[in-house]
């Protein structure tokens, strides 16, 4: 069954490195009340492989980039300032997919640092943006079935691993 965007969310808490693998549960917070968010993984890149025998070109996957991810929104201050409390620290940050608000279609996480600017004011009638920019640290890992997602509705979610 397809999803509209309907309460796709990006949580986000400080992250614990216990040294192991990463562990995703915990207390989290909403990153911000999103109008965009970016895909958390990439296609991969095409590596030319044709020679001067063949007739059409051919390409090898190659590897997938990692760019910033830019979540966008209407400026507030709770989350400005939240998220720059934030700015320079290692978080943990799971995308949610699906209608149901806690990823019940996908939810993918990794690890990064985040920071939130205000955006351009572009005329004299409009609503004030900001963008929280996203600096992946780690590969962006699918996990729905993984983890559970509750939303507090406070704008807080618990993240608990599936079957536990």
């Amino acid at each position: 069954m397809a999803s509209t965007s309907y309460l796709a969310r990006v949580i986000i808490k400080e992250h614990t490195d216990t040294g192991a693998a990463t562990d995703f549960t915990g207390n989290y917070k909403l990153l911000i009340k999103a109008k965009s968010i970016p895909a958390p993984v990439s296609a991969p890149n095409t590596v030319e492989s044709t020679t001067l025998e063949d007739d059409t070109q051919t390409f090898e996957m190659g590897i997938k980039t990692s760019d910033k991810r830019e979540v966008k929104g209407n400026l507030e201050k709770e989350y400005l300032q939240a998220i720059n409390e934030m700015a320079g620290k290692k978080i943990d940050i799971i995308h949610m997919y699906g209608t149901d608000g806690v990823g019940g279609v996908a939810k993918y996480a990794y690890v990064g640092q985040v920071v939130a600017t205000p955006d351009e004011v572009g005329g004299n009638d409009e609503i004030i943006g900001m963008t929280a920019t996203i600096i992946p640290n780690t590969v962006a890992v699918e996990c729905t079935d993984e983890y559970v997602v509750t939303d507090n509705k406070d704008g807080t979610f618990t993240v608990a691993k599936a079957n536990a």
